[in-house]
């Protein structure tokens, strides 16, 4: 392969080495471009993905999860059944809503789904009466960007007016799109009148609503309308406060007195009796979720928040205050603000190392293609062009690159540096220097494009995520083309000329001697050592290739035997400790609320013994908020302090904190969570059109899962369910007139509330409500001894025309694609075993016996075995096409079919050093060292490629077979040991990294950058032998038999066209 083939890049780069003005532009251009455009770039902490569901949400109070399951959930599967595009439909069905979801095709258009999901269920006509109209939304991307808290010693009503205050304040800036408030509650006027004393006035509570509406309403009057104009009339007696309602009169007695509604009920105005709890460091509180909406900047949002909290915090009443926590914003600026770190750390230590093997200046020319390149890829990221964002894997692409961008400027760099040492500094050497490397160092940059951009072939949610520093590390390998040919060149081209001017200080003296040190040793190590020891690997080259396809079998063994274990996705410490506490179904508020409290405490008596027995300046908990939103569901969420200013990790802290809290009384599931979410580690989905058979199947497969070690937090949406009194009219109710619908509607109106009328006050809709009072409609016993009216204005006991039956009911039905399912999910400690562990023994054990036993039942996998199918089937496809892609990019230029295939024996070997790198550092291997071996497959053919495009010169300059492998090794090993100490030593900083935040990042590094330094060892080693041994193999085939000197065949098969294919 000669240089001399690309003419017209040699014709590029003497224009420019010729006119450095040029070059000098150029440079500035891109550097600007790219200043430029980094002000302009949105940041975000991970980078969000296109939504892909569609949800359809029915309000429909019908108490039973059956009922709406069969009234509202079937038809809409059934109407979107033929609707294309959808990949999966998923129903949950409680007893006052329905909600469809319809996920999408990956390559379908959201929109048009949208549209088509509307119009069909537009056209379902035999909803119940009592649903509501569904409304149809598209998924749109939200995100947690900060918390506000109002919080202190106040009452509801003072801390719910405050929190409305700053919410209407937040939402009056410009940059804050969504705030959602938690711990609120809904005004509501209560009427509560027990049965005994409606009797004694001979009121119903028909009749009481009946005067409520007739005394306080607003009703237009009609107009008076003249020729001058017209007047509106309009009745207006709207009672708005307690005392008011409370003078409305219900009845008139015979003698004249009035009986207001004071006199026979108590009325209330406070909120309703929805269970909430909302404290925040151990005080009431109302929270506030500051949100990212679409494509808002994080910290543009945090920052305006914060301002505006603070802000508040100077007017708030005694006993009152405002706080900002758990920023994500301040996370984000950790992160970059260590991939900034590690970036600088990489390019100092590149340029130091490029410093020891160079000309100072040529060094320093060479890593200044580093910032050329970064600068042309944020420019490509702008908005009018492939619009990213900064974010933490974007940044890690930036810190990848490192090393890569560089390389083939090493390669151009050294290749000069050597003409010009021979024939001295001018415009002539400088372009011979380039031309003699200029093919391998160009083709081996596009295949590592090519490696690079098999990640966006990656399916999945994972793929379409780590595909973004892929596009990252492929701009910054265009630009480094664009330097490396024709910048690099016009700078270098003038280097010794500015050497020569002045006189030498001492730094530089000290420079040049350790630079002459550096040199004389790597001569001596490659005169004395390499050559003779390549000497002995060639003459026993078929044992060598024994002895590395040996090495091979045996590391790779690592896996299978577990000295390196596989987890498809590792955890990755968070930022929070997030508790998730689900009671049992049939858990009152009171127990929720009593265990929520203590879990509340314990974190308090925790951060006490720490700082007592740590000597912490500060608790290790800093910010801690309770939320109850249901009777059944606690969120608690812990932020700790700074790393820096605490002794323990995240998980050391959740591990206390659990140990402290022990047993919850009533719970179903309790999970400390401290991880960044991902898919859920286990989930599996049984469907059978038997009920009986799931709940059977379903407890059997929970059963299986408590016998697994590191399998725990076992949760089922197939649940015992809560308890139900089902009342059924008897023949004498039924004689007496009674239907089913009156007596349900009197029990419902008379325990659950009869809503009389709603008015507006302020921003908030009021309910009144009429009802018995709390000591009436609490237990069993007030429904047994409860009473009906008749048509004739009889009141009789309730078991006088109806029967009670009690049973338990699932109060929520999940269906995947038309099919009731039990979705069991569990957790997996990665650090004992692994999801995919787990599935393969269940899979192979319980599941079969239960699709044995049930006929019928059918067994779904989903969350990270479903995520790793679908991305480990892609993954294989990208890795073969960029495969292939290498393949062809070296064999086009090489004009050969098989010494690509040399140059590729880099790649396994490569793989192998990413096994022992993971070993060595300690780490299981994850899909994020996949996506570092897909890129490593790229880079480490590049200085196979040097030594094949030497030896190919060599021998068409008539040596040797033998002679010519020690030559192209020795010549290229500076070139090599460059090229590849760079990339380790730019991912070296991150590599080695212990904050937790960059914990999500290193195997990918880790793959990457061992990969290379391995390889780099193989290919000096096993390069060489493959090339003698594929001399033989030809002459071999050939039938003859030639000394290892016959210098027209060996040029004819390793480094001319091979014609005769």
């Amino acid at each position: 392969m000669s240089s001399k083939q690309f003419n017209a890049g040699g014709g590029w780069v003497a224009w420019f080495v010729s006119n450095p003005v040029a070059a000098n532009l150029l440079m500035a251009v891109i550097l600007l471009a790219g200043a430029v455009t980094a002000f302009e770039l949105r940041k975000e902490g991970f980078p969000s993905l296109p939504p892909d569901e569609v949800t359809v949400s029915v309000s429909y109070s019908s108490g039973s999860a059956k009922a709406a399951e069969e009234g509202v959930a079937i038809k809409i599967e059934e109407a979107l059944q033929s609707v294309q595009g959808i990949k999966q439909i998923t129903s949950q069905s409680s007893t006052s809503s329905v909600t469809v979801t319809i996920e999408k095709e990956s390559d379908y258009d959201l929109d048009k789904l949208n549209q088509d999901v509307k119009i069909r269920v537009d056209a379902i006509k035999n909803l119940p009466e009592a649903a509501e109209k569904p409304v149809i939304s598209q998924a749109e991307h939200v995100d947690h960007a900060i918390w506000a808290q109002i919080y202190g010693d106040a009452d509801q009503d003072v801390l719910q007016d405050l929190a409305d205050q700053l919410r209407d304040e937040l939402l009056a800036d410009s940059e804050i799109k969504r705030v959602t408030t938690y711990g609120d509650r809904t005004p509501e006027i209560t009427v509560e009148i027990s049965e005994s004393r409606l009797q004694s006035y001979g009121l119903t509570l028909a009749e009481v609503s009946n005067a409520i509406n007739g005394s306080s309403l607003i009703r237009s009057g009609g107009e008076l309308r003249s020729a001058d104009g017209y007047l509106v009339i309009k009745a207006d007696d709207q009672k708005y406060r307690r005392r008011d309602f409370e003078s409305i009169v219900v009845k008139e007695q015979t003698n004249g007195a009035r009986i207001t509604l004071g006199d026979i009920a108590e009325v209330n105005d406070a909120y309703d009796d929805t269970p909430v709890l909302s404290r925040f460091n151990g005080e009431p509180s109302i929270a506030l979720k500051v949100e990212m909406v679409g494509d808002s900047d994080i910290m543009k949002v945090s920052e305006r928040a914060a301002q505006i909290t603070e802000a508040f915090r100077e007017n708030l009443p005694q006993g009152v205050s405002s706080a900002t926590w758990y920023d994500k914003s301040s996370a984000i600026v950790d992160r970059l603000n260590l991939m900034y770190k590690n970036s600088f750390q990489g390019i100092l230590l590149v340029l130091v190392l490029l410093a020891l093997f160079l000309n100072f200046r040529v060094a320093l020319w060479v890593a200044a293609g580093i910032p050329i390149s970064i600068a042309g890829a944020v420019f490509l990221m702008g908005d009018g062009l492939s619009a990213m964002t900064i974010n933490s894997l974007t940044t890690f692409g930036f810190i990848m690159a490192l090393g890569i961008v560089v390389d083939d400027a090493v390669v151009i760099g050294e290749s000069i540096h050597t003409e010009q040492s021979q024939r001295g500094a001018n415009v002539a050497s400088t372009i011979r220097g380039v031309q003699r490397v200029l093919v391998p160092a160009t083709f081996g940059v596009l295949t590592t494009i090519v490696a690079f951009a098999g990640l966006q072939l990656v399916e999945g949610k994972m793929g379409q995520l780590f595909a973004q520093f892929g596009i990252v590390v492929i701009f910054c390998l265009v630009f480094s083309l664009i330097e490396s040919k024709l910048i690099l060149p016009a700078h270098l081209a003038h280097v010794r000329e500015k050497k020569q001017q002045g006189r030498k200080h001492f730094a530089a003296r000290w420079l040049e001697a350790v630079q002459e040190k550096v040199r004389l040793g790597l001569e001596h190590f490659t005169h004395r050592y390499y050559r003779r020891a390549l000497h002995v690997l060639l003459e026993y080259r078929y044992a060598t290739l024994a002895a590395m396809l040996a090495l091979f079998i045996v590391v790779a063994g690592l896996i299978p035997s577990g000295a390196v274990r596989f987890v498809f996705f590792p955890n990755v410490p968070g930022d929070v400790i997030n508790v998730q506490l689900t009671m049992q179904d049939d858990v009152g508020y009171g127990l929720t609320q009593r265990e929520a409290l203590r879990i509340e405490q314990a974190a308090q008596d925790l951060n006490a013994e720490l700082i007592e027995s740590k000597q912490m300046a500060t608790p290790i908990i800093a910010n801690l908020q309770v939320r109850v939103a249901s009777e059944t569901d606690v969120s608690i969420t812990a932020e700790l302090a700074e790393q820096s200013q605490r002794a323990l990790t995240i998980d050391e802290v959740a591990a206390l904190w659990q140990k402290k809290v022990g047993a919850v009384e009533g719970a179903r599931a309790v999970k400390f969570i401290t991880a960044f979410d991902g898919p859920e580690d286990l989930r599996v989905e049984l469907a059978s059109n038997d009920n009986e058979t799931l709940t059977l199947a379903n407890d059997r497969l929970i059963a299986a899962l408590q016998e697994y070690a590191g399998v725990e937090n076992m949760e089922s949406t197939l649940k015992v369910g809560q308890p139900q009194i089902t009342l059924s009219l008897t023949d004498s109710g039924r004689a007496l007139g009674l239907t089913t619908a009156q007596l349900s509607a009197q029990v419902q109106q008379n325990f659950q509330g009869y809503e009389a009328q709603s008015f507006q006050r302020g921003k908030d809709e009021v309910k009144v409500k009429i009802r018995y009072p709390s000591s009436d409609r609490s237990h069993v016993d007030d429904l047994v001894n409860a009473r009906v009216r008749t048509d004739d204005g009889r009141v009789l006991p309730l078991l006088s025309v109806a029967k009670l039956e009690s049973s338990y009911v699932a109060n929520e039905i999940t269906r995947v694609d038309r099919k009731q399912v039990a979705v069991v999910t569990a957790d997996v400690d990665k650090n004992i075993t692994s999801p995919q562990e787990i599935l393969t023994v269940l899979q192979n054990g319980e599941l079969h016996k239960l699709q044995l036993d049930y006929p019928g039942l059918t067994v779904n996998f989903g969350g990270e075995a479903t995520e790793q199918a679908e991305t480990s089937a892609s993954f294989i496809k990208a890795f073969a096409l960029a495969l292939f892609g290498i393949y062809a990019l070296l064999a086009i230029p090489l004009r050969s079919y098989g010494q690509p295939l040399i140059i590729m024996t880099a790649i396994p070997f490569g793989v192998v050093g990413a096994i022992l790198g993971h070993w060595m550092v300690g780490i299981s291997m994850s899909l994020l060292s996949l996506f570092g071996v897909l890129a490593l497959s790229g880079v480490v053919v590049n200085d196979s490629l040097l030594i094949v495009a030497e030896f190919n010169e060599a021998r068409q300059s008539g040596m040797a077979v033998k002679e010519a492998v020690k030559h192209a090794c020795a010549s290229r090993l500076r070139a090599i040991l460059l090229t590849s100490s760079t990339t380790f030593v730019g991912l070296a900083p991150l590599i080695y990294e212990t904050s937790v935040q960059a914990q999500f990042l290193i195997p990918a590094a880790v793959a990457l950058g061992y990969g290379i330094l391995f390889a780099t060892v193989i290919t000096l080693v096993l390069i060489p032998v493959l090339l003698a041994i594929s001399e033989d193999m030809r002459s071999l085939i050939g039938g003859r038999r030639h000394q290892a000197d016959d210098n027209s065949l060996a040029s004819a098969v390793l480094g001319a066209p091979d014609e005769a294919v």
